[in-house]
């Protein structure tokens, strides 16, 4: 009686890849079937079909062993068992190049967490025009953007994407005199790559566009001059911009002044991030004119968030002062507790803020600290800003241009 092979197709397909027997398609790397191939990928069909007299090894010396054999792994077999974060990004590329559209799919559901390297991650998916992939690994990027900052792998960006990630306004830094530093730091590493001299001009070019992406007139100003002034990265003229700024904040209103240089805006993280005891909500109100102008009482309410067993969003609600009749912006952090929970109480502070549209402009906060319970679950200001002083003009913070508002809370929890 003759001896029985296994009876499962995978184990049998894996046995055949893994022993080459009967092989009709040799790689550089290994060896493997045309037919089993083709079926799976038209690329490899057209390979084939136009190269069948030819028994040459098929050189392929931008792809890596282990992706390759991974990728044959899943064709055969649909064996994933030797994917994972650390060979995602060369599977993908390897799947991409041959058309394995399945694995793709699988390669670009990895979490981006178990990717090594979350910026080569990002380059890649540009590569292979994978839009969404990239988004995704920019929101890491920005919610994780301490902790990257302080790798080996951020120092090795190049300066396209250096710009891209310090123009975010959703990059979650505890301020913009740490992404300063963190510029002079990745610009101090280049020098050193090219062997040059880490001076105040090289440095410079170092950064070149990304410069301008970091928010000076947010720098306290003690800061500014104590640490950023003396580094001679910024020109005369743009540090004595940044001082007329700190002493009219409505560069509008003063004539003769030039135009600020540097995004004077505060970072907003409208992607609703909590992250330890701390978090950021944003709420985008398109076509404002309208909303101001609604004769009832409205509201707005952000997307919630579940931060420490709570829920918690933005309201935004048209109010009307009794003595001006004059509408207003009602402003509130609301603290949702699950239902089972009727005794309940979480102490918060919060940084209420809207964010001017205008250029030369600075948002307008407001701060308060506030114990949340079932009996006082939503706390703000009732009359945060009247419409008439929000939307003049000359000073207010409204362009009627954009018609659109940005209502952000920054907030901790104990």
């Amino acid at each position: 009686m003759a001896s029985s092979k296994s009876g499962n197709l995978a184990d049998r397909m894996k046995h055949l890849l893994g022993t080459a027997k009967f092989s009709d398609a040799h790689f550089s790397l290994l060896s493997a079937h045309k037919n089993i191939l083709a079926s799976a990928s038209e690329v490899f069909e057209a390979m084939f079909r136009f190269d069948s007299q030819n028994g040459k090894a098929e050189n392929v010396p931008d792809v890596e062993a282990e992706a390759f054999k991974v990728m044959l792994s899943f064709i055969y077999a649909d064996d994933l068992s030797e994917l994972n974060g650390d060979n995602a990004m060369a599977v993908l590329y390897a799947a991409d190049k041959y058309g394995i559209e399945g694995l793709v799919d699988i390669c670009l559901q990895i979490p981006i967490q178990n990717l090594p390297n979350v910026f080569l991650a990002h380059s890649k998916a540009l590569l292979f025009d994978l839009e969404e992939f990239a988004h995704k690994c920019l929101r890491y990027i920005c919610q994780n953007a301490a902790e990257l900052f302080e790798s080996e792998e951020f120092l090795q960006i190049d300066q396209n994407l250096l710009c891209e990630i310090f123009e975010l306004d959703q990059l979650m830094i505890s301020s913009e005199f740490e992404l300063w530093q963190t510029a002079l730091r990745w610009a101090d590493e280049k020098c050193r790559q090219n062997a040059i001299e880490c001076s105040a001009e090289n440095r410079r070019d170092a950064l070149g566009p990304a410069l301008f992406q970091i928010r000076f007139p947010l720098i306290l100003t003690k800061d500014f001059t104590k640490s950023i002034v003396p580094s001679g990265v910024l020109t005369s003229e743009e540090m004595f911009g940044i001082y007329q700024f700190h002493c009219h904040p409505n560069l509008r209103g003063v004539p003769g002044l030039k135009p600020l240089e540097f995004p004077w805006h505060g970072r907003i993280f409208d992607w609703n991030t909590a992250k330890g005891n701390w978090a950021t909500l944003a709420l985008e109100i398109e076509k404002f004119s309208e909303f101001a102008g609604e004769k009832v009482e409205s509201w707005r309410n952000s997307e919630a968030m579940l931060m420490n067993g709570f829920e918690w969003k933005i309201s935004a609600e048209i109010k009307t002062e009794e003595e001006s009749n004059d509408k207003c912006l009602g402003f509130f952090l609301v603290c949702t507790a699950p239902k089972e929970n009727g005794n309940w109480s979480c102490e918060c502070s919060a940084t209420l803020r809207i964010v001017s549209q205008k250029s030369g402009t600075k948002d307008l906060t407001d701060k308060y600290d506030h114990v949340f319970n079932n009996e006082s679950n939503s706390w703000g200001f009732l009359e945060f800003i009247t419409f008439t002083k929000w939307m003049d003009p000359d000073e207010g913070l409204y362009d009627s241009d954009e018609d659109k508002v940005t209502l952000a809370i920054d907030f901790t929890v104990a």
